[in-house]
């Protein structure tokens, strides 16, 4: 197993046991995450996102679908399942009240390393589908 993958596993088995003290030895100290939600620039930044929505989805897993690898890059795809059983709270200090709705959504990223550590994390995934599943748009009937 190369470097890149056993960082990508680590992440994972961390991440869905809620152990971000240790997901953040995995980030470089300029670390920048980028997501349709914003720019998250050094590990408190990602912690803090990352504790936001682990607060609003305790039961989250994150499931690795594909993997490829090229020098200090590598990209994913990936699948986040959980259940909105807690106030998800916004980086506006409001929060997002539980629905109790499960969400399942698929996504990528690519992420670059340095020193075995990730210096740049680009999410992407369809942000929509996520306040759809939440009951908070309405679904389009397609004809």
């Amino acid at each position: 197993m190369g470097a890149n993958r056993k960082l990508l596993e680590d992440y994972v088995e961390w991440y869905n046991a809620g152990d971000l003290d240790a997901c953040m030895e995995l980030y470089a100290d300029d670390a920048v995450q980028r997501m349709h939600d914003g720019i998250f620039e050094g590990r408190a930044a990602i912690q803090e996102r990352l504790s936001r929505e682990l607060a609003g989805f305790p039961d989250a897993t994150y499931i690795v679908d594909s993997f490829v690898e090229q020098g200090e890059v590598f990209t994913d795809e990936w699948t986040f399942v959980g259940t909105h059983t807690n106030p998800f709270p916004l980086p506006d200090g409001s929060a997002l009240p539980a629905t109790g709705r499960r969400v399942e959504l698929s996504g990528m990223e690519l992420v670059r390393v340095r020193d075995g550590q990730i210096v740049v994390d680009n999410m992407y995934y369809d942000f929509a589908a996520v306040l759809t599943q939440l009951g908070l748009v309405p679904e389009v009937a397609i004809a």
